[in-house]
């Protein structure tokens, strides 16, 4: 099968009964709540705009390289990246935007990227796989955070 370009638009929404505050170290340490290749350092100064991190993983024999690049931050409530998967229409973006609540915090995950599939799966797949993994990431944040503030009042 050859390949073809899927655009991937997401957006994902959790509550985190936290204050930004107590979210933002986490949601800058990606490597405890991402699912799937782990974007690893490669350049800039960790966590500030213009640290590029770079994930590799091989699906069905295929290699994906997505690099990542932070371009805004705005501690505590706001962090965009620039995301290069070498698909044609490069770059995409994914942005986290945490709002506070009355003693919560809505965090959302914003995305839009191209990406080059091969195989059998259909873009549709693609994209639910995708919204999938992206909720199950910010799942685990909140129980971190979660599991963070509960240790912090003890």
């Amino acid at each position: 099968m050859s390949s073809r370009t899927v655009d991937l638009v997401t957006r994902n929404v959790v509550e985190i009964p936290a204050e930004p505050a107590a979210i933002w170290p986490l949601l800058l340490d990606p490597d405890r709540w991402k699912q799937g290749a782990k974007p690893v350092w490669e350049s800039g100064e960790p966590g500030a705009v213009g640290e590029v991190r770079v994930a590799r993983e091989a699906i069905d024999g295929a290699e994906y390289r997505l690099a990542v690049e932070t371009v805004v931050l705005e501690p505590p409530f706001r962090k965009v990246v620039k995301l290069l998967t070498g698909a044609p229409d490069d770059p995409g973006w994914a942005a986290w935007q945490l709002v506070p609540l009355a003693g919560s915090t809505l965090v959302s995950y914003d995305v839009y990227s191209r990406h080059e599939i091969d195989g059998g799966t259909t873009a549709d797949d693609y994209r639910a796989a995708n919204r999938l993994r992206f909720d199950a990431e910010l799942a685990t944040l909140k129980r971190l955070v979660e599991e963070e503030v509960a240790g912090d009042e003890k």
